[in-house]
């Protein structure tokens, strides 16, 4: 298996995607892999740059900007604390090109090709100590080649399906991977029971997401603007909103008498024309601002502004529910908001929760979600059993440091 995938990764990066930027470099989808492509470029420009550390350092890898907030807090414990430089790896370009990073011993970096004399390289180079990897981003030349030589793997905050594990065609090849791990926190007892049936060492930590947003949540922006455009009326903010989302909500939008805005989970001119194409409201583009008081609705066209802006509606509406499934609740729950979403989110811990404290309410079609706005909700029942949640869920950080250090 292992001799198979080198085949598949060397015959992918070396032709397979040079002939797609070549020939059909215009369309959406290899756009995606034109921008993988120049984000790599201009990482290995800054990693050519890299002195080999004589030093250890610590390597964070993330698959996206996403998993890099579920490991955040150890990112910042290392950078507070200890003086080993740090270097943090994403696959994905939404971290690498979105990522502000302020601290002078951190490098941030794309992952390279996972080949094996790609990675053997980068292992040489950057000589990390320790290897953090959050949630369950396993790369195989990765694993391997760390686990030769001896360098400690931790994954952080996991959650891992039995359907991987007991894949017929690549099951024990994952499963072999995940043994050469030193130790993997998991989010919930269900995944360490998983991999216990497997004999991979585990133990259950909880979801770091929950410490980054409470964190988060001392540190927002203010805008004035949004005061300005809600006004007196009720604000209805839309989080990370997917194309099936927009069946159920855009009735509402527009005949309500409600404010809304709409932070659209992709992001891009296209689905920011599809949007204002069914509006049939008065809008604004935040990239356009003018006569804000005025208008019913507010689209989001940059990137970066959701987790501040929970903060200053009445009701939140999680993307998602009606696709792969919801997107973070929690940075709205924090803010103590009521949440609405659609049926996907069983796997979502913090979703259940909610749903079963009537913190949050789920909606099957757009009836359903003129019902739950309307709904009269106490807000002081509302804080006291959100605030419960994040109380027992934080995660103590010190216990996993003490058993990376044991």
């Amino acid at each position: 298996m292992f001799f198979l995938y080198n085949i598949f990764m060397n015959a992918v990066f070396k032709f397979v995607l040079p002939f797609t930027n070549l020939f059909f470099g215009k369309y959406n989808l290899p756009k995606r892999i034109n921008d993988w492509n120049k984000a790599q470029k201009k990482s290995y420009s800054i990693f050519r740059k890299i002195k080999k550390n004589e030093k250890k350092s610590i390597w964070f890898h993330c698959a996206s900007l996403g998993e890099y907030e579920q490991i955040k807090p150890i990112v910042s414990y290392y950078q507070e604390n200890i003086k080993n430089h740090i270097y943090i790896t994403f696959f994905s370009t939404s971290g690498f090109n979105n990522l502000n990073n302020q601290h002078s011993n951190t490098t941030i970096l794309m992952y390279p090709t996972d080949t094996q004399s790609t990675v053997r390289c980068f292992i040489k180079k950057i000589n990390p100590e320790r290897v953090f990897i959050a949630k369950n981003e396993v790369w195989p030349n990765m694993i391997n080649l760390l686990y030769i030589e001896s360098i400690p793997i931790y994954f952080i905050s996991s959650k891992f399906k039995k359907s991987r594990l007991n894949n017929f065609f690549y099951g024990n090849y994952y499963t072999n991977l995940l043994k050469k791990s030193s130790l993997i926190f998991t989010q919930d007892i269900k995944t360490r029971n998983i991999l216990s049936t497997k004999k991979i060492k585990s133990i259950v930590i909880g979801d770091l997401r929950v410490n980054q947003v409470l964190e988060n949540s001392k540190k927002i922006r203010k805008y004035d603007l949004i005061k300005k455009f809600k006004n007196k009326k009720k604000l209805i903010v839309v989080g990370s909103s997917h194309y099936e989302d927009y069946k159920i909500i855009l009735q509402e939008m527009n005949s309500s008498n409600y404010k809304w805005i709409v932070v659209p989970h992709e992001n891009n001119l296209k689905e920011i024309n599809y949007i204002k194409s069914k509006i049939k409201t008065n809008y604004v583009v935040w990239s356009k601002l003018e006569d804000i008081e005025n208008k019913d609705i507010l689209i989001v066209d940059k990137i970066g502004l959701l987790k501040d802006l929970y903060f200053y509606a009445d009701i939140v509406y999680i993307g998602g529910g009606f696709s792969n499934g919801i997107h973070n609740s929690l940075e709205a729950a924090v803010f103590n908001k009521p949440l609405i979403f659609g049926p996907k989110y069983s796997e979502f811990p913090e979703a259940n929760y909610f749903i079963k404290n009537k913190i949050a309410f789920k909606i099957n079609n757009s009836n359903e979600l003129k019902v739950v706005l309307n709904l009269s909700i106490d807000e002081n029942e509302l804080k006291k059993k959100i605030n419960v949640f994040f109380k027992k869920n934080k995660v103590d950080l010190l216990k996993i440091i003490e058993k990376v250090y044991c």
